[in-house]
């Protein structure tokens, strides 16, 4: 049998081979390791730094959500600041509109104050006037229709009595009863003899008796009673004239009065239609009366009525008023109507009358 030849060449060259492929495995495996080794590390590297990021987010969302909340809160102040700074505007302007109306109502009291001191020139002069047409009389003999009254008075200071034509309204509503609410209430229940004979009553009918006997001689008058109407107090003598010259018509005036008695509310505006109804009008009207009106120019069905009520009662009624026509009043004050005085007094400064409150002893 032949034997195979071996050859040593081949062998050698096959295991250099092998062992240069297995050195070369080995450094892949050795560098692939370490690759291997570094991906790791740098992957835990930046884990590490997410897990920091995601920290810094977190604390940049609470940091952001505490700006917020501190911002709402400068927000709410800002909005109290601006709230509170509008409520010290309002109250400045209010102040500033206070003080021009303080400064608006001392001016009017300088000029109010003016106005009564030019009254009370006025007054004084009137009175010397007076006291020399009184001398004047004494020496002629008198008037027709004498009066004394209880306490001898005899004068009125800043009454006016002259002109033509005097227009004498007298109220006879059921207020001039009494003084008092209460007192009134009780004697409208009464019977027509004691409601004419009711001290308030008989005072204001003294006042006219007073008024009539000091009317010039030679001149006009006329005498109207008012409550929710007005008639003349002689039936008969509507829209005339009458002489202060004629005694009979005085005394039949003075008797014609007495037989009325208070009754109903009172009603400005019929009152001062009469004045437009004279033909010609007069020269002054003579206003006897106690308080504001309850009526306006038809009778009101209420039980009951504002001070507000009245004194708009009483402004609709002035301006039925004929312009030129002084209007001179003797308030003979009632309880619970306190502006009664200051309107009526306005009025005598708008006319040009007389605004009187007579003591309890006169006439």
């Amino acid at each position: 049998m032949k034997r195979r030849v071996i050859s040593v060449f081949s062998l050698s060259f096959l295991d250099i081979m092998f062992c240069g492929f297995g050195a070369v495995v080995l450094l892949v495996m050795l560098l692939h390791g370490e690759t291997l080794q570094r991906r790791e590390e740098k992957q835990q590297d930046l884990k590490a730094e997410l897990a920091r990021v995601n920290l810094q987010l977190d604390f940049a969302r609470n940091h952001l959500a505490e700006q917020q909340a501190e911002m709402e809160n400068i927000a709410n102040a800002k909005s109290a600041l601006q709230s509170e700074e509008e409520a010290l505007r309002n109250r400045m302007r209010e102040q500033s509109q206070s003080a021009a109306d303080s400064s608006l109502a001392a001016r009017e009291r300088a000029r109010a104050i003016a106005a009564l001191q030019r009254e009370r020139a006025q007054l004084e002069a009137s009175k010397k006037q007076r006291e020399l047409e009184l001398a004047q009389q004494s020496k002629q003999g008198g008037s027709l229709i004498g009066f004394d009254g209880d306490g001898r008075r005899q004068y009125l200071t800043g009454l006016k009595l002259g002109g033509e034509r005097t227009l004498i309204l007298i109220d006879r509503s059921a207020s001039m009863l009494d003084e008092t609410i209460v007192n009134i209430v009780r004697r409208k229940l009464m019977s027509k003899a004691l409601r004419q004979d009711a001290p308030k009553w008989q005072r204001t009918l003294r006042t006219l008796h007073w008024l009539i006997a000091n009317l010039q001689p030679n001149k006009r008058f006329q005498v109207y009673a008012f409550n929710t109407e007005a008639q003349p107090v002689i039936e008969g003598t509507a829209g005339q004239w009458l002489s202060t010259s004629d005694p009979g018509r005085l005394s039949a005036t003075l008797t014609a009065i007495r037989k009325l008695a208070p009754e109903h509310g009172t009603s400005l505006h019929n009152a001062f239609d009469v004045i437009r109804r004279l033909t010609p009008r007069p020269d002054s009207v003579l206003l006897l009366t106690d308080g504001l009106p309850t009526q306006g120019k038809k009778v009101a069905s209420a039980a009951s009525i504002t001070g507000e009520k009245r004194l708009s009662l009483f402004a609709d009624a002035v301006t039925r008023l004929l312009p030129g026509v002084p209007i001179n009043t003797l308030l003979f004050p009632i309880e619970g109507d306190p502006a009664a005085a200051a309107a009526y007094w306005a009025l005598a400064i708008q006319t040009d009358g007389a605004f009187i409150t007579p003591s309890r002893d006169w006439p």
